[in-house]
């Protein structure tokens, strides 16, 4: 089996690194585990595609499926507020990454402490900072990454992948939690 490979090939975790995402039956197991999880969207988000609309679009309606609560960084939450969605709250990536790492905090909606992070279009070495932390400090979180290219200090990541065969995925991630066809 060929291993996954980092989209900025530097970006060399050490010997263990993300399984590769590549169908969303693949997640059965940790997303049945998972009892508060958290969506982190970075400021890219409005300009990924996501089906005719973004990666607004995607985030929002996988909230609703599944109840997750969205911390957009970057000013991605004007773009929850102009679409009339009030679950999305307004964070800093690095300070995010330093709440998470106590087991303790309640998270920024109150909560309670998150056990899972799922997070996508933020800037790719931003991305991988965040989950470096999250890996090496806060070792009860479950880190999964949405972005299109590979990301090495997930639990699992999306290998990288084509636009088509990524609209795919993210379609399918949503029939697996309950939305969509």
């Amino acid at each position: 089996m060929m291993r996954a490979t980092p989209w900025q090939t530097g970006e060399i975790c050490g010997p263990v690194s993300a399984k590769s995402l590549n169908k969303p039956e693949q997640l059965k197991r940790v997303w049945s585990k998972a009892k508060k999880p958290l969506m982190i969207v970075g400021s890219k988000a409005s300009t990924i595609k996501f089906g005719k609309g973004d990666m607004i679009d995607f985030s929002i309606e996988f909230s609703k499926i599944t109840k997750t609560p969205i911390v957009a960084t970057g000013g991605a939450v004007k773009h929850f507020i102009e679409r009339g969605f009030e679950g999305a709250k307004s964070m800093g990536v690095m300070e995010i990454v330093g709440y998470l790492q106590d087991p303790k905090w309640k998270g920024p909606h109150g909560q309670g402490p998150h056990d899972m992070i799922l997070t996508h279009s933020l800037p790719y070495y931003m991305e991988w900072t965040m989950l470096s932390g999250i890996m090496n400090f806060a070792r009860h979180i479950v880190p999964i990454s949405l972005s299109r290219y590979y990301q090495p200090h997930a639990t699992w990541s999306m290998p990288n992948l084509k636009e088509k065969n990524y609209q795919e995925l993210l379609k399918g991630i949503l029939v697996f939690v309950g939305g969509g066809k």
